[in-house]
């Protein structure tokens, strides 16, 4: 019975939007090559995903947070087929912030509240890994040497440094500004 009623309901829809004017071509089951738009995006955001994933080195079970920046960026590059505009123009109108991108993966010196904070002597910031923004929260996204998300509006980032990365030569100390090669005359 309820297979019927599901046919149904897959029929009204199909009418419903044939009435609408909408074709709805159906690829045939376990046939993904079939869905060519779907899967060349697929395909587009697994390959950016990838290359900062391996970039950083980071761990399997953060994937997920290597596909959301992944598509965060793609909302936010131009394209042809949207007339050199980008998904973010096309559905908010406006140019999107840029200034919120940082490196993905990269080492960052957060700001930690004094909330949080053990004592008066406690450090002020800790070094954690840079997992994108948060959309809903506005914030940069951070995973602890613990495991543990965390977010904070707030952070040193060193762009060059990947903590996760076991080939890097570990340094303790942060270059924020490039070397000056010759000293300004006085």
């Amino acid at each position: 019975m309820s297979d019927a009623g599901g046919e149904y309901k897959s029929a009204a829809f199909l009418k419903a939007l044939n009435e609408q004017g909408i074709k709805v071509l159906q690829s045939a089951p376990h046939t993904s090559q079939q869905n060519g738009r779907a899967e060349c995006f697929n395909r587009t955001i697994m390959d950016k995903a990838e290359a900062m994933w391996h970039e950083a080195c980071l761990p399997d079970s953060w994937w997920e947070f290597t596909i959301e920046q992944a598509v965060h960026l793609y909302n936010c590059t131009s394209m042809a087929h949207l007339n050199h505009k980008t998904p973010f123009y096309r559905m908010e109108g406006g140019i999107p912030d840029m200034s919120h991108l940082k490196v993905f993966g990269c080492a960052a010196y957060v700001f930690l509240p004094s909330e949080i904070r053990k004592d008066k002597l406690s450090p002020k910031s800790k070094l954690m890994t840079y997992l994108g923004i948060d959309q809903g929260l506005k914030v940069h996204r951070f995973m602890c040497s613990s495991n543990r998300l965390f977010y904070a509006p707030k952070a040193l980032f060193d762009k060059e440094y990947f903590p996760w990365c076991k080939t890097q030569s570990q340094r303790h100390t942060m270059h924020l500004n490039k070397p000056i090669n010759k000293q300004p005359c006085h």
